[in-house]
């Protein structure tokens, strides 16, 4: 009887997490060691209304800072001049020109978040 009680709990447990399914690009694209992914549930009120959510992650978490997307280019680069790669996933990589940005290169655009604060 003990196991069977311990498998109801670990039910429990997993039914009382987020009921929302996850944002089609988070499969691909786990969490990297620098940064934090966030969709709109998890940036909160600050991130609501941000203009791609269901292509790259609503806000960025980064050295104890959100950053809000705010705008797309349709097409992509490799690189962005005079920025450093701080980090990437699958094929994704984030780029810091100033402590003003991050730049998301994704293979079909590339997505701009600014400070923001969540």
């Amino acid at each position: 009887m003990r196991g069977g009680a311990a498998v109801v709990g670990a039910l429990l447990l997993a039914a009382c997490g987020s009921s929302a399914a996850p944002s089609p690009w988070r499969s691909g694209h786990p969490d990297p060691g620098s940064l934090s992914l966030l969709d709109t549930s998890q940036a909160g009120s600050c991130a609501a209304h941000v203009p791609y959510p269901g292509q790259a992650p609503a806000a960025i978490s980064f050295q104890g800072m959100e950053y809000i997307q705010v705008g797309r280019v349709t097409s992509s680069a490799t690189s962005i001049n005079g920025a450093v790669e701080i980090d990437h996933t699958g094929d994704w990589s984030f780029w810091i020109p100033s402590a003003t940005l991050i730049y998301l290169l994704a293979p079909a655009a590339t997505y701009t978040y600014a400070p923001g604060n969540c």
